[in-house]
């Protein structure tokens, strides 16, 4: 249920928090597990978990050697160390959950709900302004195609480096769509009425600043440069656009309250060596065929690779599709993939994406997914799209 009330009473503890989700957490040599449970309620978790975190479905007999090999209902598996931990909670896209994603709304709903950090996805305008939104593309958030039919290029895509930010004002905002004009999820926003409009990287800025200030909070940003190759080519650099946005309003440098995060390797080396950037970078992982950029997401989850994303980024951001070891899941086991204990190795922190209180796994709490994410893979935080039920459960580990 969505409560409508400001999580402000607590401040102090608030301010704490914040503290520590920009510090990385302890991480022993070995600090991978999962807490003892029934071996029938695991039996019945596993085959949710290849589907939720491989898209891949098994066959439910598959998981029956779990009883069998697993005499006293536990996964053996090396635990952690008793050690305070604090788990970081990023709204994705704002409160995206709740309101259509990106919008002012879904931040400062975001903000009242009491995150770690909020989500601004960048892109450039045509008049070299940034602007808050998932996509290169504005067809699937915004009603561009009615307000604007003919300025799609060649591909039929309405790419938002061709309006200038005066027209993109224009545009309402609406859920997420498919192609088809129907919602991606179904059962979220479906009013018609409100008047969600596309707003600047300065205005998110601002609006996080100013609600810190007036409420002592200290919730972070963490934006991502999209497509920043793309941008290049298109004659700007987004990059250096949200680097100077991040220092002008207090959140870059290495105290700096925020994470900046790109799909592209080449572009992070270039954060750091030719922007000479400072803050916490992430870098995110996805799969090659996406397209996100020419980065080789298969390399990258090396041991090789993490060493080399170690040389220039604080954190990885990857995939929960990348997170569980296939393998042990047909085998009845629940571990985390190899390359996992690469980035522990070089104490990277770990943020998956994304957690969606609305695309949980058949048989699975939301309370066992993040369990296994906690325990199981040793992530350091989530983005999610529905920051109640993660705040809710992180509050119980306290």
């Amino acid at each position: 249920m969505l409560r409508n009330r400001l999580l402000f009473s607590q401040n102090d503890k608030n301010k704490s928090q914040a503290r520590t989700a920009i510090c990385r957490k302890p991480r022993a040599a070995h600090n991978i597990g999962l807490r003892s449970q029934p071996k029938a309620k695991l039996a019945a978790i596993l085959p949710a978990l290849v589907v939720a975190f491989t898209g891949t479905v098994a066959a439910g007999s598959t998981f029956s050697a779990m009883a069998a090999n697993n005499e006293n209902g536990q996964i053996h598996a090396d635990t952690k160390e008793n050690v305070e931990t604090h788990f970081t909670v990023i709204a994705h896209r704002g409160a995206s959950g709740y309101l259509p994603e990106h919008t002012l709304e879904a931040a400062t709903l975001a903000f009242s709900l009491g995150p770690d950090f909020i989500e601004q996805d960048v892109v450039i305008t045509k008049d070299d302004i940034p602007v808050v939104l998932h996509d290169i593309h504005l067809e699937t958030v915004t009603n561009v195609e009615n307000v604007f039919p003919a300025r799609h290029r060649d591909d039929g895509r309405y790419y938002a480096r061709d309006f200038t930010l005066e027209e993109l004002r224009q545009l309402r905002v609406h859920e997420r769509a498919n192609s088809d004009g129907k919602q991606v999820f179904k059962d979220r926003y479906r009013g018609t009425r409100a008047n969600f409009k596309v707003a600047t990287l300065s205005e998110h800025f601002e609006l996080i600043s100013e609600l810190n200030r007036q409420f002592g909070t200290s919730v972070g940003v963490y934006p991502e440069v999209k497509s920043p190759a793309f941008h290049i080519k298109e004659g700007v650099d987004a990059s250096k656009i949200v680097v100077d946005a991040l220092n002008a309003y207090g959140f870059g440098g290495e105290s700096g309250n925020s994470y900046l995060q790109c799909f592209d390797f080449n572009e992070v080396k270039r954060v750091r060596e030719t922007l000479g950037y400072k803050g916490k970078v992430v870098m995110l992982i996805g799969e090659n065929d996406w397209g996100e950029s020419d980065t080789d997401y298969n390399w990258l989850r090396t041991q090789e690779g993490m060493q080399q994303v170690a040389l220039y980024a604080d954190g990885i951001g990857p995939w929960l599709g990348h997170l569980l070891d296939n393998e042990a899941m047909t085998q009845g086991k629940i571990e985390a993939a190899a390359w996992i204990a690469y980035a522990h190795e070089n104490n990277l922190t770990i943020h998956p994406y994304t957690y969606r209180h609305d695309a949980l796994p058949a048989g699975m709490s939301s309370e066992q997914v993040l369990e296994v994410l906690d325990k199981v893979v040793g992530a350091d935080g989530v983005f999610t799209d529905h920051l109640v039920p993660v705040l809710r459960w992180r509050e119980k580990l306290n």
